[in-house]
């Protein structure tokens, strides 16, 4: 944040102390009851967090709530079992020890649900409520606690228990306040932080911003830029030794300048972006910040050094597209139940479709690198024999339990909407520019929904209508067909509107005989899943079986394809498996391949059409830096 916002922000929190301060003398002057009564207590959640347990990754909160913050008689706590951002129930509760209440003599504290707990005993003329617990955290992912000496991940969804039910609206006007009494390493959030105290403290005005701003404590790295006088920061975690940061760090300020263009407006004073270097993969959107888990040399690496500045470009967007511009349930929340909306194709469809683009928008890759993402994206949904059976609307209403718990089936009874929903965006883009001669587009569409949208959300009756309204064509036919049915989506005019074709390649490792059967990455000869109607599935090959041999040789442990591409569609061969032990022959006749990669290529490089490709992608290469970067790196 910029000098002047920095003083406002200091300012208020230190008024805020004062007055909380001031409330306390009054009432040490006054009795219990009359303190109680004249419901003049601190308007605080209090969480003091304890880190001498990190090396055995745990955590212990002694959390102090107000009294009145319990509606009713009964005095009931909870934590959140979903986060924002990562649509499954995760029932944190699980990692959370045996809550206890403090200070309350002959107190109790009753289990009575997965992720609520009663407090029962002696709460007259008591102000507030104190309780302890212990966390553990030993899963390294973007949407859960991970605590070590080096590095602790604090997801708060996964942390802070609160007064129930735990609804946006129950919780409005409850500050929250985050201490880490005695702790020595460093600590990185978008919380405001409390200067004014001797202890590392940090403060949120409700709840909802609280679980939505991780903490990072350990041995950290922050490197700060400032785009358009707004502060962000490029926070370093994790084994950092190969990572090229005088490379990184200037690209992350291009992406940010790239992402400031498009939305024209900024909605925060500071972000963070916590990049973990963990060799794990992964990334989730807050409010001001994001967590992104990459490769320790993904900087070394020209494919997954563009798959790392997508993913920043990714998690940006969702600043405005998600965190502001948002389907009407995600916010206020519920954080004990499902939320179900059909949208999610614009919450993660379009962004998925942007973040390439933007990566090509701010100068970091070229117009080839851009196709070659664009054509991974078609590549992936051509692949997916769900796409037939399932609409995007409906994959997004059902992220809960079909995305984020997928069974061998999955492949082909789902669709991802990130996939097919950045396959739309683009569709939808390209189709908004025909109509209208190009005086529209998704960018001026996206900024619009914006400004109509992000006070009060929307729902996708809503979204679709000021589509039409906003552009001034129909789209409804083409949403129908997007959105609503399994039908093949429309390539062939947008191919053309771009002067694109779709060309096969053609190369051995591409063209195999037709199997059917995907297997482990980590063992190729386990089956992981089967497509249906395929070859495998009409012999009774299985998940979990174990490819053995085929035609009497070896299946080698990378998996069958070394011998496929040696086969022949139309001949029958003898496959040899594993089934719980047992050992099992089928004779399967190979088809021929139902799906072979293919690459955009610009058809010419004259007339209208190339014209519209360059208007929309820019020259080949955008500039002599950006060129001779990308060749040394090849």
């Amino acid at each position: 944040m910029n000098l002047m916002t920095t003083v406002v922000r200091s300012v208020r929190f230190a008024l805020y102390s004062l007055l909380l301060l001031a409330i306390g003398s009054v009432l040490s002057s006054l009795s219990p009851v009359e303190a109680e009564s004249g419901d003049a207590t601190s308007s605080l959640f209090r969480y003091r967090v304890l880190t001498q347990d990190l090396i055995a990754h745990t955590l212990r909160i002694e959390a102090e709530f107000p009294t009145s913050a319990f509606g009713g008689s009964e005095k009931i706590l909870a934590l959140p079992v979903w986060t924002p951002g990562s649509y499954k129930i995760r029932d944190y509760s699980k990692s959370l020890s045996t809550l206890e209440l403090l200070d309350v003599p002959g107190g109790t504290v009753s289990k009575i649900s997965k992720n609520r707990w009663r407090l029962e005993g002696d709460f007259t003329n008591r102000s507030t409520v104190k309780v302890a617990y212990t966390v553990y955290g030993h899963e390294l992912t973007v949407r859960t606690n991970y605590f070590h000496p080096d590095l602790a991940l604090i997801v708060g969804a996964a942390t802070f228990v609160a007064p129930a039910p735990l609804l946006s609206s129950s919780l409005t006007g409850w500050g929250c306040q985050v201490d880490f009494p005695g702790y020595q390493g460093s600590i990185s959030t978008s919380l405001e932080k409390n200067s004014g105290d001797a202890e590392l403290s940090f403060f949120a005005p409700n709840y909802d911003e609280l679980v939505d701003s991780p903490i990072l404590l350990g041995k950290l790295e922050e490197h700060p830029f400032f785009v358009n006088q707004k502060r962000h920061v490029l926070v370093q975690a994790g084994d950092t030794r190969y990572w090229d940061l005088a490379k990184s760090l200037p690209d992350v300020e291009k992406i940010v300048a790239a992402e400031f263009e498009f939305w024209g407006e900024v909605p925060y004073d500071q972000y963070l972006f916590m990049n973990l270097v963990t060799d794990t993969r992964g990334g989730l959107e807050h409010l001001d910040s994001t967590v992104m888990m990459t490769s320790r040399f993904a900087t070394q690496d020209r494919e997954k050094y563009l798959e790392w500045l997508a993913l920043v470009a990714h998690e940006f967007f969702h600043t405005w597209n998600v965190k502001r511009l948002r389907p009407d349930v995600l916010g206020p929340f519920d954080y004990e139940t499902e939320v179900y909306t059909p949208s999610l194709w614009v919450v993660e469809g379009i962004t998925s479709y942007y973040d390439d683009l933007l990566v090509r928008r701010a100068g970091l890759s070229t117009r080839s690198e851009y196709l070659k993402a664009l054509s991974k994206q078609l590549n992936t949904l051509a692949n997916t024999p769900g796409r037939k059976a399932r609409p995007l609307s409906s994959a997004s209403l059902d992220a809960w339990i079909r995305l984020y718990q997928p069974t061998d089936n999955s492949i082909n009874d789902n669709i991802s909407y990130y996939n097919k929903g950045a396959v739309v965006a683009w569709l939808l883009d390209t189709e908004i520019r025909r109509q209208t001669q190009g005086r529209r587009n998704l960018d001026l569409l996206m900024r619009a929904a914006y400004r109509r949208f992000s006070a009060s959300g929307y729902s996708q009756t809503e979204f679709r209508a000021f589509a039409n309204e906003f552009t001034g064509v129909d789209l409804q036919p083409f949403f129908h067909i997007a959105l609503d049915t399994t039908q093949e989506l429309p390539l062939d005019s947008a191919l053309e509107y771009w002067g694109l074709e779709w060309k096969e390649e053609t190369s051995d490792t591409d063209v195999l005989p037709f199997f059917g059967v995907r297997t482990s990455a980590q063992n190729g000869r386990l089956v992981e899943s089967v497509e249906a109607g395929s070859p495998a599935a009409a012999a009774g090959i299985s998940a979990e079986d174990e490819l053995i041999a085929i035609d009497n040789l070896r299946i080698p442990v990378a998996g069958p394809n070394e011998i496929l591409k040696h086969l022949e569609a139309g001949r029958t061969y003898t496959v040899l498996i594993s089934r719980r032990g047992s050992l099992q022959s089928y004779d399967i006749p190979l088809e021929e391949a139902d799906f072979v990669k293919r690459q955009l290529q610009s058809k010419s490089e004259r007339g209208p059409a190339y014209q519209r490709l360059v208007q929309w992608l820019g020259p080949e290469k955008i500039n002599e830096k950006t060129a001779d970067v990308v060749e040394k790196q090849r």
